[in-house]
Parts: C-alpha cells; structure tokens; sequence
C-alpha cells in the first residue's frame, strides 16, 4: 500500500502541546495505523513548477517533478528537510491519510478533544450548473460534488498537504481516478457560477497545469502531456471529454486527467474551489468530505455550493451534518468481551470523536458520527471503535472460559491419507476451479446436461456460471496445458463436488471426490484399474467391479466399483476419442474418480 510522510513538528503545532516521537507512534498504532518508521525526509524545488517535492526515502537527488512530469539533466534544487513518520495508509480509513485527519483522531485519544468535531459551515454564494452533455453515454461523467474552502493564507507546508491528501484520495477512494477526481484551484482566479459540460476533444485548447504557455486540446494532452499519458485510458474511448469553465469560459480542469495552469493554487491562496466528479456517487460524497473536514482541521472554513441539475433542481454540497446510527451495549459487551456499561461505553466513543446520548431502554444507544468516518455501515463498525477508545492496552489477557482442542475433521484425515497415497503411486496434485460451464463440463464429456444442476443466476464470467458436478473437466484441462510435457502425465484432484438432492437438508449434497487420469502411449484401464486397486487396498475398502457404460468412456472399457457398503462409488476406463479430441488431447487417456466421503 502507499506509505504517507507526516512531518512530526507540524503534527504537534495541530495537537497544541509537544509529544515525543514514540509516544506519537504508539497512539498512532493504537488508532490503527501502521507505522513503518521515524525518517528525516529531504525536499526540492521543480524548475520548471515551482512545486516542492519530497524526495523518496533513501533518495539525495530529485530530478523528475511528480506533479509537472518534466525532467531534468541536473538534480532540483534543494529545499528543506523535516523529520516525518512514516505510515502505511489504511484504505478504509480515508480520514486517516493526512496530518488534519491524523491529528483530529489523536486529539481524541490523547484527551485532548472529546465528541463530535464542530464545523461552522456557512454559503459561498457560488453556483455549480450540470449540463446534460455530462450524463450522456459518449462522455459519461455523471456526478459532481463541489465545496469552497477559505484558507489561512496557503504556504508550502499546506500546499504539499494539499496536493498529497488530493492523490492519496484519488487512491484510495477514486481507485487511482477511475471511480473519482478531485480538482482543487485558486477560487480569486475565477469569474461568475461555472459549468460542468463537456468539450470537443480536438477543439477549445487551454494551458494544462505544469505547462505554462503551451495551449492543448484535451486530445493533445492525453498524448502528450504526463498526467495525459498516464491516465489516458480514462477518457480515450469518449467523443467527448468532461470540463469545467467558469463564466467568461476559462478552463478550470479535464477531470479526471488534469487541470488548468491558470486555475493552479499558489503560496498566498486564501480561497480554493473543489469539485469531485466522477462515475460513483457513493465515492464522489466520500471523496469531498473528507477532503473538506481535513482541510477544516488545518484551520480552514467550509462553505457550500449551490448545484443545479440538469432539471433545474438545486442541492447544496457539502453536507456536513452528523449522521446515526445505533449502538447496543449489551451486542458490545457479547462482540468485545469487554466489562463495559454505560458510562465506559460513551466515553469510548466520544474519545473516538463521536457524539453517544442513551435511549430509554438503558441497552440502545444514539450514536452520531460525522460525514468523514465514511466506513462506519454497521453497528459492527461501531464496536471497533469502543475498543479503540476503550483501549487495546487497557485489555486485560485472559484464557477463554472453555478449552477445547481442536481436531480436524474425518473428512481431511481421510483425504490426507488419500494424497499419500496417490503421490506414492507416481501422481502430481492439482487444483481447480470448482465453477465451470455448461459446455466445457457436459458438452464436451458426450454427457447430458441433468434438467436440475447448480447453475449461478448471475455470472460475472459465461465460463463459471454453473458449480461441478464432477473433477474431470479440470484434470482433462491440466492435461491439455501439459500436453508438449514429455509423457506419461500422471495427475489426481482431491475436492468436493455438489449436486442437487431433494432428500439433502439444504437441498445440495456434497461429497468429498478422489480423480486421477494418465496419459501416455500405455494409458489404458489396466493401468488405471491396478492403480485403483492399490488405493483401495491402502483405504481398507473392499467391493466388486461391475460391467458398465457411460458416454464419456470407450464402449466395453469402462467398469464401475461398488464397496461392500455400498458407500463407496467409482467410475474408470479409458476415455472416448471425442472427448479427446474436443480436449485436445493426442494421446490415450485413462481416469478414475470415486466419491470416498459425503460432507453435507
């Protein structure tokens, strides 16, 4: 996963009191974070942007400009260095990949804060109007969500904050821009309400960001442009490329490649626009507000935006209002195994920062969470965070009231006897997919598809739509990815296979299958029919061998073994030529496959 560099003095100046660096790793840990290490980092400055880059661990010169994409002959220049820790971002907390988030949580766990953090959230008096062009299949971008951010006046530290919290979003909540995008511009350098449309992609040319000067349609700046370049495959398929423009037509951005030179926020910006488009609403939202509640913790003020549709109907972005759910105390204590009651329980969760109130019942709780903690679905989600703010290292150890030794199950004693056996007899294991199709498992077997099998009503893939009935169809696939091996190949599957059963419980009955298969020049049913001999002889089965037909074997070399039991059932012979043939197969094969355990 992507590591983020948190500066540790700008993590104290958010915290308001100095911590030492080990005690900050250790509350970062018990928040969930995992901490690589404490590192000094070096940064430069890119000649031809401007921008201030941190240089990859290990790493003394900087001569490619991550931002820009340009290169350089010679090393930037030196910035600065800062002493930072180092952090695996953890994809389900998005409000965890910034020093503002950071420092919001560990206020909580500190003592520092306690509840629901606050933002004043007042209206920008900016307008955002969707044009239906958006929504149309040749340039489908259809969802946008827009905010306004008065800043304390922007300087390099919150620049690179900025920008790294804008690309760690964009992985862990666009997944790397494919669901969402963030655009972020200089609000002083725009005029009037602005509107999301779409542009001719060989038509109205605008500077891309980093290259100050040239003007490029949006085609010319998927091939030529390294944000364009990169992520090219986003909008290459379209006739038509998604744009913002204000109201005299400036060009703010090409989500999700790219945006305007004239539209980049500097060092003194007070003011910025954001919008998030893109094709999953659920990750637009998500994207903006915690995009929003970071950049709040940094000092900023949110305001909203008016957002028109297509229809005339308005809505206003972001909404920042807490949202519930409910909490039982008696789930909390069975879930967590911890001596909560009521008075631990809310103060775990306001540590987390979170508002409790308690219901009339004295078990169910009110809890109110704020729009950044987007992983919060469930009541379980919930029960993580009373132990985090109840406290791992608070947790007393202690054996489990009831001791049992755990035993595998007769099935697995008996299949592992099994494999010892036919890996003694010469055979190499594989394993399977257990779905197939109705083709490659009947068709291809001169078998009869049954009026009732265990198909999959809605497939993601044609060629596993339905679940095996039988192990052949993926040892005759081995084979065939095997053929130009030298022969004989000698392989075996041990797996369950399912049919439909009215007399089984859940209407499906499960049996455990041995198969194995040769082929070679010598393949035949002598050679499977004594191999099969000696595992039986080994399993202590005894039975008889019958005379037998199936469509899928030659005629008058195929047999079926029946125990004495009457538990134990197999099939061998050698197969017919055509499913050889529609295999690919160029050698005689020989199978057998007996059904040793029924597991539902």
């Amino acid at each position: 996963m992507p590591i983020v560099n948190i500066e540790l003095d700008w993590l104290n100046r958010l915290l308001g009191r100095e911590f030492p660096p080990e005690k900050l790793t250790e509350e970062l840990e018990q928040i969930g974070c995992d901490v690589e290490e404490v590192v000094e980092v070096m940064r430069s400055r890119c000649p031809f942007c401007n921008a201030v880059l941190e240089h990859p661990l290990g790493q003394d010169e900087l001569k490619t400009c991550g931002q820009c994409g340009r290169e350089s002959e010679t090393p930037f220049e030196t910035a600065d260095s800062m002493r930072v820790v180092r952090l695996d971002l953890l994809a389900a907390r998005p409000d965890l990949f910034d020093i503002g988030g950071l420092s919001r949580a560990l206020r909580g766990r500190l003592g520092l804060a306690s509840g629901l953090p606050c933002y004043d959230v007042k209206d920008s008096g900016l307008t955002v109007r969707i044009n239906s062009s958006v929504r149309q299949p040749q340039s489908w971008r259809p969802y946008i969500q827009c905010a306004v951010m008065t800043l304390p006046s922007v300087d390099e530290g919150s620049l690179i904050a900025i920008m790294k919290l804008q690309e760690n979003l964009h992985w862990g909540v666009g997944r790397d821009r494919k669901l969402a995008s963030i655009g972020v511009y200089d609000l002083d350098t725009l005029q009037g309400d602005i509107e999301y449309r779409t542009l001719d992609p060989d038509a109205e040319p605008f500077e891309p960001l980093g290259m100050p000067g040239e003007s490029m349609s949006g085609r010319e700046i998927l091939a030529g442009h390294p944000k364009g370049a990169a992520y090219a495959h986003l909008l290459e398929k379209h006739d038509r490329y998604p744009v913002l423009v204000d109201s005299r037509g400036q060009v703010l951005s090409m989500p999700p490649i790219i945006n305007s030179e004239g539209t980049r926020v500097r060092a003194g910006t007070r003011r910025i626009f954001v919008d998030v488009t893109g094709v999953s609403q659920a990750a637009v939202v998500k994207a903006l507000d915690t995009l929003v509640s970071s950049l709040a913790e940094l000092g900023g003020a949110i305001e909203t935006v008016t957002i028109v549709e297509p229809d005339g109907s308005e809505r206003i972005s972001p909404d920042m209002n807490p949202r519930i759910k409910e909490v039982r105390l008696s789930q909390a204590k069975r879930w967590l195994g911890l001596p909560l009651d009521a008075a631990s329980l809310v103060e775990s969760m306001r540590r987390m920062r979170f508002d409790i109130e308690p219901q009339e019942d004295g078990d169910r709780f009110t809890v109110h969470f704020p729009p950044y903690r987007t992983d919060v679905r469930h009541m379980v989600d919930l029960f993580e965070d009373i132990a985090i703010g109840y406290g791992y290292e608070n947790i007393q150890p202690a054996l489990i009231p009831t001791m049992t030794v755990g035993l595998a199950r007769p099935e697995e004693l008996l299949s592992e006897k099994i494999r010892q056996v036919m890996l003694g007899l010469g055979f190499n294991e594989i394993m399977s997919l257990p779905m197939s199709s109705e083709e490659l498992h009947f068709e291809r077997m001169r078998l009869e598809a049954p009026d009732r099998h265990a198909r999959v009503s809605n497939p993601k893939l044609k060629a596993y739509n339905i679940l095996r009935s039988h192990l052949l169809t993926g040892l005759l696939e081995a084979l065939h990815e095997n053929r130009r091996r030298p022969m004989p190949l000698r392989f075996f599957e041990l797996d369950n296979v399912a049919e439909l059963s009215t007399q089984a419980e859940t209407g499906t009955r499960e049996d455990r299958t041995i198969a194995f298969v040769e082929m070679g020049k010598d393949a035949g049913y002598a050679s499977t029919r004594s191999r099969l001999d000696a595992l039986l002889r080994e399993l202590g089965i005894r039975g008889s061998y019958q005379v037998w037909t199936h469509p899928s074997f030659v005629a008058g070399r195929v047999a079926r073994f029946v125990s004495s039991e009457g538990e134990v059932q197999a099939v061998l012979g050698e197969l017919h030529p055509q499913v050889l043939n529609r295999f690919g197969l160029g050698f005689p094969v020989a199978v057998a496959e007996m059904r040793v355990y029924n597991v539902s």
